[in-house]
């Protein structure tokens, strides 16, 4: 099954929050994920053309202190900065996903996101499309995770995902049952510093 790309949150085994990005695409497939410093930004290859468009250069993840953000698209950008402010998860990407919509390609392709707080215990899944609006704070058990995607999976959906680090959650991510994988990120606190793995099928 084809969902396109899908953002995920959930726990390890041992109680650990993480949040998960996965590209996947039938039409341009030359991308990956560069981890940085506080940031993972969405990339074309040298095989593509270099691209400033943002449906395909984006940040895909932004963090401020215990906050991770992950998306499909630019929004990343507004959610944290909101957070940075002082609103609650909740606000920061129900505001953003409502003032940047749905994107206005010939799919009208939702825009989705993910999010943590690592102080607070629990997780947020959102989606904007051109029919819904949907935040919703996602409680996991250890070992549990949860996606949502573009297409087809457009509700919070269970996803079955082994790991203990974000190199096996990313491994696992990547791999997972769903068609056409181009590039996968996991990214957890651990310590209290930012972790985080990435794995494209170019790099």
């Amino acid at each position: 099954m084809y969902i396109g790309r899908f953002v995920i949150v959930g726990r390890t085994l041992t109680g650990e929050w993480y949040v998960g990005y996965r590209v996947s695409s039938r039409s341009f497939p030359n991308r990956y994920i560069l981890p940085l410093e506080d940031r993972a930004v969405v990339l074309p290859t040298e095989a593509a053309p270099a691209s400033d468009n943002p449906y395909i250069t984006y940040n895909c993840l932004r963090t401020h202190d215990q906050v991770l953000v992950v998306a499909n698209g630019s929004h990343v950008d507004p959610i944290i900065d909101k957070v940075q402010l002082g609103y609650g998860l909740r606000d920061a990407m129900a505001l953003s996903l409502l003032a940047l919509d749905y994107e206005r390609d010939k799919y009208n392709t939702p825009r989705v996101a993910a999010a943590l707080n690592n102080n607070a215990g629990h997780g947020y899944l959102g989606i904007i499309g051109d029919s819904q609006l949907l935040v919703r704070r996602m409680e996991a058990a250890p070992g549990e995770a949860f996606l949502i995607a573009t297409y087809e999976r457009t509700e919070p959906t269970p996803i079955r995902l082994q790991g203990k680090t974000t190199a096996e959650l990313c491994a696992a991510i990547y791999e997972s049952e769903y068609e056409h994988p181009v590039a996968a990120l996991a990214a957890m606190f651990h310590d209290g510093e930012l972790d985080m793995s990435a794995r494209s099928a170019t790099m």
